[in-house]
C-alpha cells in the first residue's frame, strides 16, 4: 500500500512541476500596443462597430477587444506629472522601469536601460517590430534605442543602423515608416544614409509593401512610406496584412520571438480630435488582433498581451450635457478632419459645401456656417487650423463626441491577453509589471 501511496505521489508531481522552468513559460512572445487607446475607446469602437442608431436590446456584439479583456495598467512617468508621453510609456513598457517624459530607455540620469529586445537579442531570440508610425518615432525606438530626447530621431536612427559588439543588429525585422529620418542632409551639409550603412551590413532594406512581400530571409528592414502612414480612414487598414508578412519571416527563420507590434494613429487621432478617425484606426486593430488571436490559439507557446502607453483626447462619449452619442452618425463620417481641413484651405469656398457635405453629411446649423465664412476669409498658414477647428465642432454637435483635450490622459487604459498565459495579466497592475514579466519569460529560456 505505501508503494502504491509513493507511485502515485511521484506521478502527481510528475504532472504538476515541469521538468523545468523552459517549459512553464512561452516560447515566443507579442506585445501590442495600441498607441493612445484608453478605456474609453474600447466602448466606442463596441458601439462604432455595431453601427445602429438604436437598440432596444442587450445584443451588442462584443469585440475581441472585450472577449480577451484582462485588466488594466497604470501609465504614470517616473515625474511630477502623473501624465505620461509616450517615450516615458515606451521606456516602462520595454524596461520595466519607469522615467521621465521625453526619456527613450534612459533613466533619471540618462544611464542606458537595458530593454527587452536587447535581453532577448543576447539570448538567441529573434527580435521584430511591427508599427503604423516612424520607426525613430517614441514607442519603437523605445524598444530598440537609447537617447535622452525623443526628439533626436536621427540619432535613433543611427543606432539602428550601428551594429552591436557581436557584429548583429539589435533587430532582426523592422517594418514601419520614416525613411527620411534615416536619409537626410545633416546641420553641416553632408548627405547620411543610415539605409546604405544597413544595406552594406548584410541587412535587407525595402521601402514598399510590395518589396515587403519579395523577401525570405532576415534581417529586414522595411520603409513603407517616407514619412508618416496616412490615416487608415483616408487610405486603408494595412496592420494586418503587415503583421502578417512579419509571421511569414519569423516562421520562415525558426528562432524564438519577441514581436512588439504598435497600432500607433489612434494616438494621432486622439491629439486631433477626430473620432471617426480614432474609429477606423480601432477597426485596423480589431482585424489584425482577430488574425493574431488565430495564431496565438493554434498553438501552445506564444504568449500575447495588448495594452495601451496612455490615452489620448480625454474621450467623452456624451459632451455638452447631451445624453447620447451617436454612433452611427460617426459611421457616416468619411475623411479625417484635418486632411479635409487642409484639402479646404486650398479651394475657394465656394467648392467647400459640397466637399464639406460629402465627408460630413451633416445639415449645418446657421452659427456653424457663419463659422465657416469667418475662418474662410483667414488667410495664411493658419486658415487649415481654424477650419478643422470648426470641423471638429460639428462633428461634437451631430454626434455627442467629447474631448477634455489635444494632450494625453492619466487614467488606467485596459489590458488584453492571448494564449496560456493570460492569466499572468489579470486585475489591476502597472506597465512596469507587464515589461517585467515578459523580462523573466525571456531570461528563464536562457
Amino acid at each position: 500500500m505505501r508503494n502504491w501511496f509513493v507511485m502515485l505521489l511521484t506521478v502527481a508531481v510528475l504532472v504538476v512541476s515541469p521538468a523545468s522552468q523552459a517549459e512553464e513559460t512561452p516560447k515566443n512572445m507579442i506585445l501590442i500596443i495600441g498607441d493612445g487607446m484608453g478605456m474609453p475607446y474600447l466602448t466606442a469602437y463596441r458601439y462604432f462597430k455595431d453601427g445602429r442608431a438604436h437598440t432596444a436590446a442587450t445584443d451588442v456584439e462584443r469585440t475581441v477587444l472585450d472577449r480577451y479583456f484582462v485588466g488594466t495598467a497604470s501609465t504614470y512617468p517616473a515625474d511630477d506629472t502623473w501624465v505620461t508621453d509616450s517615450a516615458a510609456g515606451a521606456t516602462a513598457l520595454a524596461t520595466g522601469i519607469k522615467s521621465y517624459n521625453g526619456a527613450i530607455s534612459v533613466d533619471a540620469e540618462q544611464n542606458h536601460l537595458p530593454t527587452m529586445m536587447e535581453i532577448a537579442k543576447d539570448r538567441g531570440y529573434l527580435t521584430a517590430t511591427v508599427a503604423t508610425t516612424r520607426l525613430t518615432h517614441a514607442t519603437p525606438a523605445g524598444f530598440f534605442t537609447h537617447v535622452r530626447s525623443r526628439r533626436m530621431e536621427n540619432e535613433i536612427a543611427r543606432q539602428y543602423a550601428t551594429p552591436r559588439a557581436d557584429g548583429q543588429y539589435v533587430f532582426d525585422l523592422i517594418i514601419g515608416s520614416g525613411s527620411n529620418k534615416f536619409r537626410f542632409t545633416n546641420d553641416d551639409g553632408k548627405q547620411v544614409d543610415y539605409l546604405n550603412d544597413m544595406t552594406r551590413g548584410g541587412v535587407r532594406v525595402v521601402e514598399s509593401y510590395e518589396a515587403l512581400q519579395t523577401q525570405h530571409r532576415l534581417p529586414v528592414a522595411a520603409f513603407i512610406h517616407e514619412n508618416n502612414f496616412p490615416y487608415v480612414i483616408d487610405d486603408k487598414p494595412r496592420l494586418k496584412e503587415l503583421v502578417t508578412e512579419a509571421l511569414r519571416l519569423i516562421e520562415a527563420d525558426g528562432r524564438p520571438y519577441v514581436l512588439m507590434i504598435e497600432a500607433s494613429m489612434i494616438d494621432w487621432c486622439g491629439h486631433a480630435n477626430d473620432i471617426a478617425c480614432a474609429m477606423h484606426e480601432m477597426l485596423e486593430l480589431d482585424l489584425a488582433l482577430e488574425h493574431l488571436v488565430g495564431y496565438v490559439e493554434g498553438r501552445n507557446d506564444t504568449a500575447l498581451v495588448l495594452t495601451a502607453d496612455h490615452s489620448t483626447g480625454g474621450l467623452t462619449l456624451g459632451a455638452d450635457g447631451q445624453y447620447q452619442w451617436r454612433a452611427a452618425q460617426v459611421n457616416r463620417i468619411q475623411r479625417s478632419l484635418r486632411v479635409l481641413a487642409q484639402e479646404l484651405a486650398e479651394l475657394p469656398m465656394i467648392d467647400w459645401h459640397d466637399i464639406i457635405s460629402e465627408n460630413i453629411p451633416f445639415p449645418l446649423s446657421t452659427d456653424q456656417q457663419a463659422e465657416l465664412d469667418r475662418v474662410a476669409a483667414i488667410t495664411g498658414d493658419e486658415q487649415w487650423k481654424e477650419i478643422n477647428t470648426v470641423l471638429i465642432d460639428i462633428v461634437r454637435f451631430h454626434t455627442g463626441t467629447g474631448f477634455t483635450t489635444g494632450g494625453h490622459t492619466a487614467e488606467d487604459v485596459p489590458v488584453i491577453a492571448v494564449g496560456p498565459w493570460a492569466a499572468k495579466f489579470r486585475g489591476q497592475q502597472d506597465h512596469t509589471d507587464i515589461a517585467k514579466q515578459y523580462i523573466e519569460w525571456i531570461k528563464a529560456r536562457n
